[in-house]
């Protein structure tokens, strides 16, 4: 695994983090004994089969089968790679990961964290000067522009909204006499470096604009999006910070901070295009409303909306533009499990406009009209074409299945493949046969798809365990799970059963690396070694061994060693008579196999009848 993240860092991170602590953040546990316990985070489920063990640091669900330590938590929760996972971990414990990745200019340098925390200070800093620009200058072409647009102070202020003075130096002024370095300015893109010309300049970026403060998740601000006070301006509408080592617009929402327990509250959260849209719904009474920024909706948004709620409405404008932008968020949510919904205004107004001109009640009731994705999607293909004729009809056809192949659950996309027959008045085996024609591309994956695709290739077991008896499997289970509590276990199992008798499977796998542990004077590390390398190989047999203590009494762990390595020997000693007898059969004139058989039979049934005894 590529994890880009020195291993020191990895270790410091699994030390600092208490896996009790971590999943008590996402859901609330309970504690049952030595361990603790709630309803899944992964799958619906009314009686509480998820377990936390503090001991091992590891969980395992019991009703789906989820299981790992820390890292798989964070990587299944929230939807991220190792690495994504680590660095979510290392903000929350405050532990620094020097930046190394490849990629843009921010990204290829390491920053201290010294660094990011002065960026962060300047950050919060020019936001109180913006606003003071703004509110200690009422007739200044901003204030006035924001007054015009009728939002109050409160909103204002609530929003960090504030003025960028008409000048090419004031933030630069501003910026040294409050102690930051040059360097630290251009660094948070507060001020821009020109050196297309004989003489370098350097200015302000933001200049004689409305400036919105972006927030992170903990409502830090990390950006400023800047927008023109002029009705025919000659630059661009909104001029916005660039990415910084605290800012990635692809994982900002703006307003995501003030939404959250709004989000949380309602079930479902809205997505609107712009900053004065996101305002105008919190306005009129959905605080549970946020905004990419810009159109460009990400994956990596989705995945942070997922955090707090499955169910997402899109309220993009009803231009080109607009719908575009809604049928891109489709296939970006529709793979994650979203149930999405959109919002249509009346006269294909956007929510800053209709609340100006309606109020808040023409919002409400846009909202409550709002309609599944399938219904808008419909509704705009019959735009492009004519379904009254075949040609039409096959090529809305293609275009919905194209979405519609994004929907990882089958009963679901098979309903809505049902309804678009219904819609189209053609026979539902037409449909579904056209869906099986798509390729399996891009364009047709699901989300158990693109994870398989993303796991590294396994060769086969030579026993596999769904091949094994279950007595056998029960056993090998067994025997690991007393290998974990008692080195001593180890020792038996490495005297009485030959490794050729372990399975192949994960269990098995497991089983030899604690024994090999064992004989390295390592055993006491074990278990942890087997949490680590759920990381890179989930096993849902290993997390749950892993997840509780064994239940045998150690005054009965001896007997159970035995009885489990008499089990398995029997099985094995079957197969090899089996496999004799079959040899036999084709040379029954060879007095080495005969012998060999008698060996194998007496063994045998001298094990059976001592384990008979035992039992």
């Amino acid at each position: 695994m590529n994890r880009y993240i020195p291993d020191e860092i990895i270790e410091e991170i699994r030390g600092r983090c208490d896996i009790v602590d971590l999943v008590n953040s996402y859901v609330p546990l309970k504690q049952a004994g030595s361990h603790w316990q709630a309803c899944c985070p992964f799958h619906e489920e009314k009686t509480p089969s998820f377990k936390v063990n503090p001991q091992r640091q590891i969980y395992h669900c019991f009703g789906c089968g989820k299981g790992g330590n820390i890292f798989t938590f964070v990587m299944e929760r929230e939807g991220v790679d190792f690495p994504e996972a680590a660095r979510m971990l290392a903000q929350k414990y405050g532990i620094f990961i020097p930046e190394t990745s490849s990629g843009d200019r921010t990204s290829s340098r390491q920053e201290s964290p010294d660094v990011k925390e002065r960026i962060y200070l300047l950050h919060e800093k020019i936001k109180v000067w913006f606003e003071r620009n703004l509110w200690t200058n009422p007739q200044s072409p901003v204030a006035l522009y924001l007054a015009q647009r009728q939002i109050p102070e409160e909103i204002s202020r609530k929003f960090g909204i504030g003025a960028a003075p008409d000048s090419w130096d004031a933030a630069l002024n501003w910026g040294k006499r409050e102690g930051f370095t040059e360097k630290e300015l251009l660094d948070a893109g507060i001020i821009i470096e020109n050196r297309d010309t004989p003489n370098v300049r350097i200015y302000d970026r933001f200049r004689n604009r409305l400036i919105f403060s972006i927030c992170d998740e903990q409502n830090r601000v990390v950006a400023f999006s800047a927008r023109t006070i002029e009705k025919d301006p000659e630059g661009a509408k909104y001029v916005n910070s660039p990415e910084t080592p605290i800012f990635r617009k692809s994982r900002i929402l703006y307003g995501l901070s003030l939404a959250r327990q709004a989000v949380k509250q309602k079930g479902f959260i809205i997505l609107c295009e712009g900053q004065l849209d996101v305002i105008a719904m919190h306005r009129a009474g959905f605080e549970n409303t946020a905004a990419p920024q810009g159109t460009a909706f990400t994956e990596e948004q989705a995945r942070i909306i997922k955090r707090y709620t499955d169910c997402l409405y899109i309220a993009f404008d009803a231009d080109k533009a607009g719908i575009k932008a809604s049928l891109r968020a489709f296939e970006i949510v529709l793979p994650l499990g979203f149930q999405v919904k959109t919002i249509s205004f009346p006269g294909g107004k956007d929510p800053d406009e209709l609340f100006k001109n309606s109020g808040p009640d023409a919002i409400s009731e846009a909202v409550e009209k709002a309609s599944d994705f399938f219904d808008f999607l419909i509704e705009k293909l019959s735009l492009e074409y004519d379904i009254s004729t075949p040609s039409g009809k096959g090529n809305m056809v293609a275009e919905v299945l194209m979405v519609l192949a994004k929907i990882d659950n089958s009963i679901t996309r098979s309903s809505y493949i049902s309804r678009l027959a219904l819609r189209l008045g053609i026979p539902e085996e037409a449909v579904f046969s056209e869906m099986k024609k798509l390729p399996k591309s891009a364009a047709y994956s699901t989300a158990a798809e693109r994870k398989n695709d993303s796991q590294p290739s396994t060769p086969p077991a030579t026993k596999n365990i769904s091949t094994l008896e279950e007595s056998l499997r029960i056993a090998e289970e067994t025997l690991l799970e007393l290998a974990l509590v008692n080195g001593n276990v180890c020792k038996k199992i490495e005297a009485e059963l030959p490794t050729e008798m372990i399975s192949s499977t994960p269990v098995g796998k497991a089983l030899e690396l604690v024994i090999q542990m064992n004989m390295n004077d390592e055993w006491e590390f074990a278990a942890r070694a087997l949490s680590e390398g759920l990381t890179e190989n989930p096993d849902p047999s290993i997390s749950r061994i892993l997840a509780l203590s064994s239940n045998v009494a150690q005054s009965k762990q001896d007997k159970a060693v035995s009885d489990c390595i008499s089990r398995i020997k029997i099985r094995f000693l079957r197969d090899d008579i089996k496999k004799i007898k079959q040899d036999m059969a084709q040379s029954p004139d060879n007095p080495e196999q005969m012998l060999k058989y008698q060996e194998k039979r007496k063994e045998l049934l001298a094990l059976e009848k001592r384990t008979k005894e035992n039992s």
